[in-house]
């Protein structure tokens, strides 16, 4: 969407261009965006000023590598002091490091480069393990939602003895778009061609909308409960 945005811009002499940024519920608003002049694919940006960001291994405090795949934390003016009423679950988000600095702990998997610049990857809890594989939904829902017939999909992980998980996928086509043999042959063949093997979903949902949470984001969990009564 930015692509198409910023090309359409260009066009007609504009010099301005789809600006990324990352924010959490727990650090206020927007703590990270991308420079104006400057865009890296994949980048969320620049920590602000009065904000650091470091990426740890998951499940620990120490600091991961520079572009090792990590959690996102933040220490900033912003965060958070606790979750009302709710020790646990501040315990677990807020976590001083060896810096001393108390550092909110996202729950988002990320990395750094060596310019400083951020990568926002997906929620850690979204990850799906398959064969021993780790895979990503929202890499492969950019995958699906590139195809022009779909509109938006979902991809979840499903239960299953050997794999331990497998790939699901749910499309929504665009108005307009009949879910027949031809459209599911496309989107099939187009998925073979662009997603690795060990990934490939197992079976493709076709649906007229997909459940949304409170802020209008796909309620996932949701797909995963129904997955789970069918099993």
């Amino acid at each position: 969407l930015k692509k198409k945005v910023d090309k359409f811009l260009k066009e007609r002499g504009a010099k301005i261009q789809i600006r990324e940024g990352y924010g959490t519920t727990e650090c206020v608003t927007a703590s990270c965006l991308t420079p104006k002049d400057i865009y890296k694919e994949g980048s969320i940006g620049l920590p602000f000023k009065d904000t650091l960001y470091k990426i740890v291994k998951v499940g620990t405090v120490k600091e991961a590598d520079t572009l090792e795949e990590g959690e996102i934390c933040i220490n900033g003016p912003t965060v958070m002091k606790s979750y009302l009423n709710n020790l646990k679950e501040t315990e677990d988000a807020l976590k001083v490091h060896e810096d001393g600095l108390t550092w909110l702990h996202t729950g988002d998997l990320g990395t750094v480069d060596e310019e400083g610049y951020i990568y926002f990857k997906q929620r850690i809890k979204r990850m799906i393990i398959s064969s021993g594989y780790s895979i990503y939904p929202s890499r492969l829902e950019n995958i699906l939602d590139a195809h022009p017939l779909v509109r938006t999909s979902t991809v979840i992980g499903v239960p299953d003895p050997y794999k331990g998980q497998k790939v699901k996928a749910y499309i929504v086509l665009k108005e307009g778009i009949a879910s027949d043999d031809d459209v599911k042959e496309s989107i099939y063949e187009y998925s073979l061609k662009n997603i690795a093997a060990y990934a490939m979903p197992y079976e493709f949902e076709y649906r007229d909308s997909l459940p949304q949470t409170l802020v209008g984001k796909v309620a996932y969990r949701q797909l995963e409960e129904e997955e789970f009564l069918k099993s």
